[in-house]
């Protein structure tokens, strides 16, 4: 990437950092803004307007010191300086300039004349500050019945502040609307300043400067998510300021190097909203559920790191792909408007160049999986071509539908079968083959060669396995990651087989260089990124970078766990997960199954969500970036919090959680409470909009289970709930809504305080699921036969009588006449209208509870 580039993408990023700015904070000299205020703003009626620039610059000469030397060069890249492309977007004066101002307007989803008159109505300028970011989700609808079309319909808002787990979920209006002007400052103020503090340990300033805005950028991703980016009008302001900055970031990038590389950098071909200027890119992993889970070989020792390895892989190969396709095109890291869940989507400009360097890293990267997974995984990339028109409201779902489709196209023909076609995925498969090892194939994946240098304890595996366990070693003791060019000179722990070919990935304090890195000054040392995993270390960190949600979590062992090898802070191995599931009963003997829950879920119609979710006139690019980020925030940053901070939640563990899906396992029944807790707090989340919901399939195994087993066990289940009409749970081969599966936890404590107060013995307690199995028989019958049944098939129809005789005979042995002839007749009746209503489905609080108290 160009400096001409990098610093139209810095200033289409920063052109709306004014609107977090406070003047007081900011302490400018007297006179300054009579002395810059037409140099960067318009005049509106006689007086000047869109005070937010004049902001921006000032943020931009007071803060020099805090940001790369080069935005205060004049001699840095082509065109305007840096804070007249940054600051004057309301007032551009040149074409690099009205290119910024016109991203602006395109990612707003306003033609000029609308975004102007859109600035400048109805709300006073003393008030804006009082308006709260709106969720997107309270008007989502694939219905079109949800009537709100102004602000104040909306019942909840986001508070303002720093992002936390907490902060994402909306709250009632009233708790956080300030009560007056003052307030509404000194809220403004103190993210502010936070701000400040943050941009004052940003790291590798003045190293690099394409490094520090990924840094930058991370920043204000934390404290301006929360502030709308729009804040005056009657309009609906649930866009992030973040994602509007972000989006008009890419935009700009994207016009710019189209106009350049064709010649046409001037005002009449800049503002020609027809021309076919972009390309929309888009990524996605293909077999990410191979990827992870098959073939573990005869192993069972280092599955735990695999399963880490391989998950945070994932993530790490989308990253790289969409980061190695950005810098063969030239793009910086915001073009990268959508990442997450296996997916991504670049904005880029429509030139030759771009077709070429897709279709060139493309090759690479699938020619280096197929090498490694032998077709089993790749990294599939469309292209649809958009004019400026296409980012218009009554363009945009289209477009955007049209992306999805040609996603879907290449999906089904990702494999280019001419190159990778054949009996193995290339010539050179069997060389690699050592006659020295016995047996040659790895024994942690059973697919690839296994190499002599490749050496794990006692066994010798391929470079892919080798690479994963060292991630998932490390992964639970470094918070922070360092990706490098694949020449770099640094020594130590680092992958044995780089990926693509052309990234190699350090923990710097397994290093002991955390400096070096951080600093960034050694010498052939080019650091491409530099993250820090999650938030909970950044408040006590030093200095700060990108923050990448990626960690999820995973159980420790406490310092009174003990046994064979347990050392407080190691990770818990998946046998000891499942042992959590029992417990001390009130006997003080152990009591219930020792066995794993796994928990697979994702989000209903979500497809359809980001694609007719909002109504025609409400798309634009910058709310689907908000939409989609959002969504994310819920699984790759409240879920691992959640899990992390709740005791009865500690041992279950995040092997999978982003985009819109989860994967996570441990002990069985803390996963089963968990599930109907995951479901209330996505619906409070997504502020009570019921057509966003989730499905969830729930599957029970010993802890020795192989993962793949599992794995499928689970995604089965979940298409039993995705196909019996979603927005539904599976449990023990049962799928209810979630209605139905928190009424059956009221009948689950029921049925418990039958056998706590002795009323039923265990055995007659077994006896329901003979019950359960007529009863489910007869309702089958029924159904098949319209209602009416067969004299051969009546045998089933007995359950009632049989239930009534069973029950008469072994019910509260213990009590009295009277009281065991009422006791006796409510559990009768009680047991009667819970198998006519449940049938099947009674199984869930009966196994429940069978399982706990073995």
């Amino acid at each position: 990437m160009d400096q001409s580039t990098l610093k139209m993408a810095m200033s289409g990023f920063s052109h709306d950092i004014g609107k977090i700015v406070d003047m007081g904070v900011l302490k400018m000299p007297p006179g300054y803004f009579d002395d810059n205020a037409g140099v960067f703003l318009p005049v509106y009626n006689g007086k000047y307007s869109h005070w937010h620039a004049l902001y921006t610059a000032a943020f931009i000469e007071s803060q020099g010191d805090l940001l790369p030397v080069e935005l205060s060069q004049k001699e840095w890249g082509d065109g305007s300086s840096f804070i007249r492309l940054a600051a004057a977007h309301h007032a551009p004066s040149s074409p690099m300039e009205e290119i910024v101002a016109l991203a602006d307007r395109i990612s707003s989803g306003m033609d000029r004349e609308t975004f102007q008159s859109r600035e400048n109505d109805t709300i006073y300028f003393k008030d804006f500050k009082k308006t709260r970011l709106l969720p997107i989700f309270s008007h989502i609808s694939l219905e079109n019945d949800i009537p709100m079309e102004k602000s104040q319909q909306f019942p909840f808002r986001y508070p303002l502040g720093e992002l936390t787990p907490e902060s994402i979920f909306p709250v009632e209006a009233a708790a956080i609307t300030p009560k007056n002007a003052n307030q509404a400052k000194e809220d403004y103020a103190s993210v502010f300043k936070d701000f400040l503090k943050g941009l004052a340990k940003l790291g590798h300033l003045n190293v690099d400067p394409a490094l520090w805005f990924e840094h930058f950028d991370s920043l204000t991703m934390r404290f301006a998510s929360s502030v709308p980016a729009a804040r005056t009008g009657d309009i609906i302001h649930d866009v992030s300021l973040y994602d509007h900055m972000a989006t008009t970031s890419a935009l700009s990038t994207a016009i710019y190097l189209y106009h350049r590389d064709n010649n046409t950098l001037d005002s009449s071909h800049i503002h020609n909203r027809d021309e076919k200027k972009f390309l929309m890119v888009s990524g996605d992993f293909y077999g990410i559920q191979n990827f992870i889970f098959n073939g573990y070989g005869d192993t069972r020792k280092y599955r735990s790191k695999l399963l880490r390895g391989r998950s945070f892989a994932v993530s790490l190969l989308v990253e790289l792909a969409s980061d190695m396709l950005c810098r063969e095109i030239g793009l910086p890291h915001t073009s990268v408007i959508l990442n997450a869940g296996g997916r991504f989507s670049i904005l880029a400009p429509n030139t030759p160049a771009t077709v070429a360097a897709v279709a060139s890293v493309k090759a690479r990267i699938n020619q280096w999986m197929v090498r490694r997974t032998y077709g089993e995984t790749c990294i599939g990339m469309a292209v649809v071509e958009a004019s400026c028109r296409d980012f218009e409201p009554t363009s945009f779902a289209d477009f955007w539908l049209h992306m999805v489709l040609a996603l879907d196209r290449e999906k089904k023909s990702r494999m280019e079968l001419d190159v990778h076609g054949g009996a193995v995925a290339h010539e050179e498969y069997l060389d690699q083959f050592s006659n020295e090892l016995s047996p040659g194939i790895c024994p942690l994946c059973g697919k690839r060669p296994a190499h002599v240098a490749n050496q794990l304890g006692e066994l010798h595996t391929c470079s892919m396995c080798l690479d994963h366990v060292f991630l998932g070693k490390n992964l639970v003791k470094n918070a922070e990651i360092a990706i490098c060019d694949v020449n770099t000179s640094m020594k130590g722990n680092k992958l044995t087989d780089p990926i693509f070919g052309k990234y190699q990935l350090f923990f710097p304090s397994e290093e002991n260089a955390e400096k070096t890195y951080k600093n960034g000054n050694t010498r052939d040392l080019k650091i491409l990124k530099y993250w820090q995993l999650g938030l909970k270390y950044i408040e006590d960190s030093d200095a700060l970078f990108t923050a990448k949600f990626m960690n999820g979590h995973i159980p420790f062992y406490a310092h009174d766990d003990v046994g064979e090898d347990v050392e407080p802070g190691m990770p818990k191995t998946l046998n000891d997960i499942a042992g959590a599931s029992v417990y001390h009963s009130g006997t003080g003997n152990k009591q219930g199954t020792k066995a794993l829950g796994v928990l697979k879920a994702d989000v209903d119609n979500l497809g359809r969500i980001m694609a007719c979710g909002l109504r025609e006139n409400l798309y634009t690019i910058s709310r689907v970036a908000t939409m989609s980020r959002q969504m994310n925030n819920f699984f790759a940053l409240y879920l691992p919090d959640f899990l992390e901070n709740t005791p009865q939640f500690n041992d279950v563990y995040t092997v999978f959680a982003g985009g819109d899906d989860l994967f996570l396992m441990g002990p069985w029944n803390h996963i089963i409470v968990l599930v109907d807790v995951l479901e209330e707090r996505f619906a409070a989340y997504v502020a009570g909009n019921d057509e966003i919901h989730f499905s969830a399939g729930i599957v029970v195994d010993k802890s020795h289970t192989p993962i793949d087993r599992l794995a499928e066990a689970s995604e089965s289940a979940l298409e039993h709930s995705k196909h019996s009409g979603r927005d539904r749970v599976t449990l023990f081969d049962r799928t209810v809504t979630w209605a139905d599966f928190k009424a059956l936890k009221t009948v689950e404590k029921e049925l418990a305080s039958w056998l706590d107060n002795d009323w039923i013995s265990d055995v007659l307690f077994y006896k329901l699921n003979h019950f359960i199995d007529m009863a489910e028989e007869e309702h089958r019958i029924l159904r098949k036969n319209s209602g009416a049944i067969h004299l051969d098939d009546m045998a089933c129809t007995k359950w009632r009588a049989l239930l009534t005789y069973t029950v008469e005979r072994n019910v509260a042995l213990r009590l009295k006449d009277n009281q065991r002839r009422d006791k006796v007749k409510y559990i009768s009746g009680k047991a009667a209208q819970l198998l006519d209503q449940y049938r099947g489905d009674l199984r869930i609080p009966l196994w429940t509870i069978q399982y706990n108290r073995r």
